[in-house]
């Protein structure tokens, strides 16, 4: 989401990614990174935004400097609340993806997958779906308000780019019951297409 913020609102920045080789996984550099200390202000992981010299961890509280900072947490108190609530409405729906695999191996991981993705997936699409029709400050296709917002790029990462299973996702926003969501996730789609397809293409 960092990412399609700053391409979104045309911000020129580096973007480094720590090589890693898709076959063994090594990756040296970050390992050197890690001991020679440049990770540690985020406990020794990625990410890490660098701004004028200092530097931002925790992948969320980079998301939200970005937002604030380029206009994507809309235009009042009560829109930034709202934004930062559909945000936390798909944290809710990743966590709950991450439980119901938990440990489960084989046969009984893969019907806890499919039985998320689905039948559980699909009601939770209907619950956000619900959510955004009572929020009526929103406009032109929007989740909140009346521009793109970081609320817009996290339902798009969520139902478009985070689960693998791309026809089960399709359905699930087909079968919400309403408009919100997926003229929410289309929008989102439209700003960022153009990075998506000239991103880097990486092993993670």
């Amino acid at each position: 989401p960092t990412r399609m913020m700053l391409a979104i609102a045309g911000v020129q920045y580096e973007d480094f990614r720590y090589p890693i080789d898709p076959v063994t996984f090594a990756r040296p550099e970050f390992d050197d990174a890690k001991a020679t200390g440049k990770l540690s202000l985020n406990m020794d992981r990625l990410p890490l935004l660098e701004v004028n010299g200092a530097q931002i961890g925790q992948s969320k509280t980079i998301d939200r400097f970005v937002a604030k900072k380029f206009g994507f947490m809309g235009s009042s108190d009560v829109e930034a609340a709202q934004i930062d609530m559909i945000c936390e409405h798909c944290v809710d729906v990743k966590k709950g993806y991450g439980d119901a695999r938990s440990g489960k191996k084989d046969d009984e991981l893969a019907a806890a997958k499919t039985e998320f993705l689905t039948v559980k997936l699909k009601d939770l699409a209907i619950k956000i779906e619900k959510c955004l029709a009572l929020i009526d400050n929103s406009a032109d296709g929007f989740a909140i308000g009346s521009k793109i917002s970081l609320a817009d790029i996290r339902l798009y990462d969520l139902f478009a780019d985070f689960f693998d299973d791309k026809d089960a996702c399709n359905a699930a926003v087909a079968g919400s019951g309403g408009p919100r969501l997926g003229s929410s996730i289309e929008a989102a789609r439209t700003a960022t297409a153009a990075w998506i397809e000239s991103r880097p293409k990486t092993a993670i």
